[in-house]
């Protein structure tokens, strides 16, 4: 049976977030940033807006910073939910990037360490004794089956896309049962929206990028509100239109038509799809008191830690103004 959510368990804890929510970058604050004269001043434009100071501008600086903020962050979170769950709906993810970075590793033989990140569940280096022993049992049941899963179809086919898509899948059904085993109406339906803005850029990006059907049904996550079915039939513009045509994604759809015949970028389908999951994430400012506020907030942060890297990465590549901030997502604040 799942557990019911209390609102009256989250009256200290969102009245808290909603006075840290407001230290959230806002869009003028990135666009200044993403104006500067060079990634320098950007960066003491971020020390201006409350961010430690970044001493390098290089991406392993940034990068050092974003982990340490995300993970101050989940850990404040952590600390105020009374359902530990809650947090580790957008922890998960972490572990599996490590996981996919760990049985890659397998296969090459080159050292992981640089690439993984300490902010999951589990510590990197647990994972990686795991792995090295063949000892799941502390992990999910989609995890431990999809480990064998990915290792085997890497061995067969060589192809490291084929293992990232098995583990998704995994993820995916994970932060699904976790949803599900809590009364939480408003976390399991972004979930769902998760599942289907991943279909949508899978079906676009795989078809953009000559894959077959068979890349196509490891891409496509089972469980969210559109059907997957008719993606794996005809492919065609009008199909990725008229399936999501009544669901929240229409507007992204027609966008990913768009980019199937040409007229636009895959970047501009991943962001009008982040932009919708964005809007559904801003409900949850105008509750009063609840859980709500905690997972907006900590979807809000990860939100903000991608526009900052996209923001440095941007001006360390030379790209202008104008090319940056048509590549930045909406804010929370």
């Amino acid at each position: 049976m799942p557990k019911k959510i209390k609102e009256t368990d989250y009256i200290l804890a969102s009245s808290r977030i909603k006075c840290i929510e407001k230290n959230l970058l806002s869009r003028d604050k990135l666009e200044r940033m993403s104006g500067a004269k060079s990634p320098e001043d950007a960066l003491k434009l971020l020390n201006e807006f409350g961010w430690p100071e970044i001493a390098k501008p290089t991406m392993t600086a940034v990068e050092e910073i974003l982990t340490s903020r995300r993970s101050e962050a989940f850990a404040l979170v952590r600390n105020m939910v009374q359902d530990k769950q809650l947090a580790d709906i957008f922890l998960i993810k972490y572990d599996y990037h490590n996981l996919k970075t760990l049985l890659k590793s397998e296969a090459t033989g080159e050292n992981p360490d640089n690439l993984l990140i300490d902010s999951g569940m589990f510590p990197w280096r647990r994972l990686k004794v795991m792995l090295q022993e063949d000892k799941f049992k502390d992990l999910t049941k989609n995890m431990a089956s999809s480990i064998a899963e990915a290792r085997d179809v890497l061995a067969r086919t060589q192809d490291p896309l084929l293992l990232d898509l098995i583990l998704d899948k995994a993820m995916y059904a994970d932060m699904l049962e976790i949803a599900n085993s809590l009364d939480f109406s408003f976390l399991k339906d972004y979930i769902l929206l998760m599942i289907d803005s991943v279909n949508l850029r899978a079906y676009v990006r795989s078809q953009r990028m000559g894959k077959g059907p068979e890349v196509l049904r490891y891409a496509l996550i089972p469980g969210g509100t559109v059907s997957i079915s008719r993606l794996l039939g005809e492919v065609s513009a009008d199909i990725v239109e008229h399936v999501f045509q009544i669901s929240p994604f229409a507007a992204a759809a027609q966008t990913g038509a768009q980019a199937l015949r040409g007229e636009t970028s895959l970047y501009a389908v991943d962001l009008a799809c982040e932009n919708v999951l964005l809007k559904y994430l801003k409900k949850a400012k105008y509750v009063a008191f609840g859980a709500e506020p905690l997972v907006g907030y900590l979807a809000a942060l990860e939100a903000e830690l991608t526009s900052v890297r996209t923001v440095i990465a941007g001006l360390l590549a030379g790209l202008s103004a104008e090319t940056i901030t048509e590549r930045l997502r909406e804010t929370y604040v």
